[in-house]
Order: C-alpha cells, then structure tokens, then sequence
C-alpha cells in the first residue's frame, strides 16, 4: 500500500515538473485564443480551419530552422491577427522578449489599446500572466506589457529613441509599407545592420 501511494506521489511530482508538451502556433491559437468582439466580426474561440491558410505561416514560427519571415498579402487577410496570436503564443508558451514595429507611434499606441488590450482580457491563459493596466506595479503600460520571462514593447518605426537599446528575441512589424524610409537622422527603421528584421 505505502509503495503504491509513493508511486502516485512521484507521478504528481514528475508531472508538476515535466516539461510543457510541444506546441506549435496554430496548435496553441486553436487551444486558448479567443477573438474580443471589439476586433472581429465572428467574436470567439479562435479557429485556424477558417482561414487554413495561416497555418503554415504561423508553425513557422514555431520552426527552430526559420530565422525570418516575410508576408506578403492583400488588405484584410488576417495579418494583425496572425501577429497577435504570436504574441499570445510566446506570453503564455515561450516567455521571451519581443518587440513589435507600427509605422508610427501613434498607431503603435493604436493598436494596443484595440487589438493587444481586448486580446489579453478575453484570452484567460494571457489574463492571467498579464497583469491589469490597472495594477499600481507599471508592468502593464500602453507601450510595455511585462509577463513572467519576457516583455512586450511597441515602437513606432519614425521614432528612433524608441528603437534603440531593445534587446529582443522576437521582433514583428506591422503594415510595413508604410515605414519610413528613415527613422529621423537615424537611417532605415527596418535594417539592423544589414540584416532586415522580422
């Protein structure tokens, strides 16, 4: 009886200390994603068997082999949705630090207040490692979302104080076409030396 109660305890233990199964993007869109009412005209659990097509380009993510990818569409395809099913995936899977690029700061502030902010309060698994914009602690500001293990911050891309110094493992842009040419005097917002980020 004691052995088979202590094998019970190790397999609490060893599940408790397991590591997370491997997931893709779409894999955990499909499982915790839920679109807010305030940015889709079908509100609700996410499902990729809508729209098929952004699943290859989001396990790509996922994929230890690609370093960069490029998206090339019309309007109205589900871009910004792909982004923010990315970002969802690496707050609540993979913590990391990411940045993401809006052509300027005024439509970064934009999009956090109506596609991050609704996505993070009706996803649960995000709600709970997101604190409120309205806890005194400030890791939940317009331009900085904080988590456990990374942070989020969005940039304008004609900004260049806000481009410096941001140390990161995930960077996106949004609506590239409409980047400057250059971020000021600093030259092109997209081209780190040499090396175009996505």
């Amino acid at each position: 009886m004691v052995q088979k109660q202590t094998l019970n305890l190790f397999r609490k233990v060893a599940g408790v200390v397991a590591p997370p199964p491997k997931l893709t993007v779409s894999q955990w869109v499909d499982s915790h994603r839920v679109l807010s009412k305030e940015s889709s005209a079908e509100p609700g659990k996410w499902n990729t068997d809508r729209a098929p097509y952004q699943r290859e380009i989001m396990d790509s993510i996922s994929d230890p082999d690609i370093d960069e990818i490029v998206v090339m569409s019309s309007a109205q395809v589900g871009k910004s949705e792909l982004i923010n099913n990315i970002i969802g995936y690496y707050i609540d899977y993979d913590p990391s630090p990411m940045l993401l690029m809006q052509p300027t700061l005024e439509m970064a502030e934009a999009y956090s207040k109506d596609r991050i902010a609704p996505m993070i309060r009706d996803t649960p698994t995000l709600t709970k490692k997101v604190n409120s914009p309205k806890a005194k602690d400030g890791n939940n500001t317009l331009l900085q979302k904080k988590f456990a293990g990374g942070h989020l911050t969005l940039v304008g891309a004609n900004s260049p104080a806000s481009l410096a110094s941001r140390p990161v493992r995930i960077v996106l842009a949004d609506e590239v076409d409409r980047f400057p040419s250059s971020a000021g005097t600093e030259g092109d917002p997209f081209n780190w030396d040499g090396n175009t980020c996505l």
